[in-house]
């Protein structure tokens, strides 16, 4: 007696609705990250078609502007980008032409619970473009297998809008791709040919953004538009190499060894399975490496290595690309692929559920200091309201993790929801004028702030760490924003 069939729509609803439930506290505490503070009030800054232009995302908040105005709505934002994401990994299913029941749901919902995708639910006001990328990816990865040059011409176009949501989707384009050719058994020299509208999107991508940085319209410099030179690139591909090789076992905040482990067993399993196959071998290999393209073409590769954010488009897939391999035939490899599988699961769950509660506990330490600091300033101030100034990002979430990890991950963990854009949302009462943080251009300062300044080597909570006189509120949260300031001061 065979198993029926399980349907697009039973799918669909499966993977949305696991999704609800393992993000459920994260859903109902609307959470809020980092900068995305005064985006997400909707008051002075509203999202726009132009957005993300500054940094090459063209096309990040269409949906955000279309759906909801450009604000930033609880429930209603996370339940849209889910379903962009249940979309897309339903039609995955069906383009890597899963059919047994059991592979279907695994793989459906592993890039979905992965941690990885923890580096994007950190910023409410990106998840639905980032996740809205998925499916117009696969959508156009199905128009390719067309094999025509309108369906070509329309899968370019999907390319080319999810290359301007976020550039590092090139990578689950390829590897998406790549597990296709593999599962059909495709010889290298066909695969070449289906792979040119996707190597055209990517060239035509590169062209584009050298016209809007000619142009004015982006800003070239930017740490996500900047591409290195030739030698630069030469130092890249040799320090990707290295990092694709240690991304397999290099842990992170809510990335556990065990964790990587199970996904380094899967991707063993599916080189032994291909070992006899050069072809097969070749291409899963080209997948593998395809994991340090971003890190290859990035001005400073130490702002893309290990980045759960960037690994969601790669890393993740690669994994997820393994268990369909190793679960497409029977025998011994897709049962032990099945165990990985199902262990990789639920590790991923459990770590995800772990970072709300990290992330919450985080988040309310950090603004029950910044009410702290308030009361301060409300109780010794003569005249209010001040304009503060903010040496150093004082992250408490770190407090509430205690689990051992080889390199930290700044949005996951290391960084602090009062950081730099913050304050004028925590502290807007007292910023009539322009914030200093320990970044920006401090100029024509009292000499008295000055020498405070410059002598002051005591973080919060010492009481020496808060100076206010009748227009200033000095904040030094950490030391090194307190030596951050002061490399800036006048001479």
């Amino acid at each position: 007696m065979t198993t029926k069939e399980i349907s697009n729509k039973k799918l669909f609803l499966i993977v949305l609705l696991t999704l609800n439930l393992v993000f459920m506290f994260y859903q109902t505490s609307f959470f809020i990250g980092n900068h995305d503070w005064d985006w997400v009030k909707g008051t002075e800054q509203i999202l726009s078609f132009s957005t993300g232009l500054f940094e090459a995302r063209y096309s990040k908040f269409i949906l955000n502007v279309i759906l909801y105005g450009g604000q930033i709505l609880p429930i209603l934002n996370n339940m849209c980008a889910f379903i962009m994401l249940s979309l897309g990994m339903v039609m995955l299913i069906n383009y890597w032409k899963i059919k047994e029941n059991s592979s279907k749901i695994i793989i459906a919902l592993a890039p979905c619970v992965m941690p990885f995708i923890l580096g994007w639910m950190y910023f409410p006001i990106n998840i639905i473009g980032n996740f809205m990328a998925i499916p117009l990816i696969i959508g156009g990865l199905i128009l390719v297998e067309r094999k025509n040059i309108k369906s070509n011409i329309y899968a370019c176009c999907c390319f080319l809008i999810a290359l301007g949501v976020y550039p590092s989707v090139a990578e689950t384009i390829i590897i998406c791709f790549i597990i296709r050719q593999i599962t059909d058994n495709v010889n290298i020299k066909e695969s070449t040919k289906k792979f040119i509208p996707i190597l055209s999107s990517l060239v035509t991508f590169k062209i584009l953004i050298y016209i809007l940085s000619a142009t004015g319209i982006i800003y070239a410099y930017h740490y996500n538009i900047q591409t290195p030179g030739t030698t630069k690139l030469f130092s890249n591909i040799i320090k990707a190499l290295e990092i694709i090789v240690k991304q397999f076992h290099t842990t992170l905040p809510f990335f556990s060894l065990n964790f990587k482990l199970c996904g380094l067993g899967l991707i063993g399993l599916a080189t032994i399975k291909m070992i006899k196959n050069k072809n097969n071998l070749t291409l899963w290999l080209v997948a593998i490496l395809t994991t340090g393209f971003t890190c290859v073409l990035a001005y400073n590769i130490d702002d893309t290595a290990f980045m759960p954010r960037i690994n969601f488009y790669g890393l993740g897939f690669l994994y997820t690309g393994a268990i369909a391999i190793t679960t497409s035939k029977r025998g011994c490899c897709k049962n032990v692929s099945y165990i990985l599988s199902i262990m990789l699961l639920y590790i991923s769950v459990n770590s995800t559920i772990e970072a709300q509660k990290v992330w919450e506990l985080g988040k309310t330490a950090e603004l029950n200091l910044s009410n702290r600091i308030i009361s301060r300033i409300e109780e010794n101030a003569k005249n209010l309201p001040l304009t503060p100034v903010f040496a150093g990002e004082y992250s408490l979430r770190q407090k509430y993790y205690n689990d051992k990890f080889d390199i930290n991950s700044p949005y996951i963990l290391e960084r602090s929801f009062v950081v730099r854009h913050i304050p004028s949302g925590v502290y807007n009462f007292y910023a009539p004028d322009k914030l200093f943080y320990a970044s920006s251009q401090i100029r024509n300062l009292k000499p008295e702030i000055q020498s405070f300044l410059q002598t002051t080597t005591t973080p919060y909570p010492n009481v020496n760490s808060i100076y206010l006189d009748d227009e200033y509120a000095i904040i030094l949260l950490t030391k090194e924003g307190i030596k951050a300031i002061q490399a800036q001061l006048p001479k």
